[in-house]
């Protein structure tokens, strides 16, 4: 395994166990229910354990989607699937769940929800940034946008809607607390899955496009794009290098820029999600091979 899928499978297994704690020490002590099989878990948690009800209920979902969504989709997914209640059963065995929220005073519910949603945020972010996926209810929300048109996003509004409304119906404050945990916990999946892989576009308009071309390679180690551009007034021609740079970087290229060609027509632009050769250092360095 190389260092990139090495990675990849540990962010993800982290990731894993983030969400698994965040659900099981600030989440399910307070009964909120935010969506997912886990959501469901703390409707039956009475009656039968968090972990067993996962299991049974990622096997079975496993299975339908083995038949629906093919062999592919089960390997990717079988993983997750397995690993978060297998986490949960061992913090069952070893750890009481109230071992946190029973030392708190005061709005123990408002803490429950603001960390819950947070750290369940914070792991679910880290599995899907690295194409992974935590199975349960993805399955079905897969299998609807699959067989039935039905956008994704639109499935998994439907799907954990009616589990929260259900959630609702049993208890409203726990279930508006709920809704406030699963805006948290979407909003910090965006920003881990998404602006964590985020930069900032920089495009330079210059005549001295070779020189700022070799600055870049050895000083920030980044691919870049180069293509000769016509001004439109002026009718000369100009190379224009599109090169992308993280946040750390940013400075250093403006200061590059202005040391070569201070006259260069420099714009920058916030990029949601960079990927790709060229942003990341390993591509640079098989750049370099080729």
């Amino acid at each position: 395994m190389n260092k990139r899928k090495l990675k990849e499978w540990t962010e993800i297994s982290l990731g894993v166990f983030v969400l698994s704690a965040g659900f099981y020490f600030f989440l399910l002590p307070q009964a909120l229910v935010i969506g997912g099989v886990m959501g469901v878990a703390v409707f039956f948690k009475e009656i039968i354990s968090v972990s067993l009800f996962i299991y049974i209920v990622n096997g079975a979902l496993l299975i339908i989607g083995l038949i629906f969504l093919g062999g592919v989709f089960f390997w990717k997914t079988i993983y997750a699937s397995l690993l978060s209640p297998s986490i949960l059963f061992m913090f069952e065995l070893f750890i009481e769940e109230d071992v946190i929220m029973r030392h708190l005073s005061e709005s123990p519910l408002l803490i429950g929800t603001a960390f819950g949603g947070l750290l369940v945020g914070l792991g679910l972010g880290l599995v899907l940034r690295n194409n992974g996926t935590t199975g349960g209810i993805d399955i079905i929300q897969k299998i609807a946008n699959k067989y039935l048109k039905i956008p994704f996003s639109w499935a998994m509004y439907a799907t954990d809607g009616t589990i929260i409304l259900i959630a609702m119906i049993i208890d409203l404050q726990l279930g508006l607390y709920a809704v406030f945990a699963m805006l948290i916990s979407g909003f910090i999946i965006d920003r881990v899955a998404i602006e964590g892989r985020a930069g900032y576009t920089v495009f330079i308009v210059t005549l001295k496009g070779p020189d700022i071309q070799g600055e870049i390679y050895r000083r920030l180690r980044r691919g870049l794009t180069r293509v000769r551009v016509i001004g439109g007034y002026s009718g000369s021609e100009r190379d224009m290098i599109i090169c992308t740079v993280n946040r750390v970087q940013l400075y250093p290229f403006k200061l590059l820029i202005k040391e070569i060609d201070p006259e260069a027509f420099t714009f920058v632009t916030k990029t949601k999600e960079a990927l790709g050769e060229g942003f990341s250092r390993e591509a640079y360095a098989w750049q370099a091979k080729g």
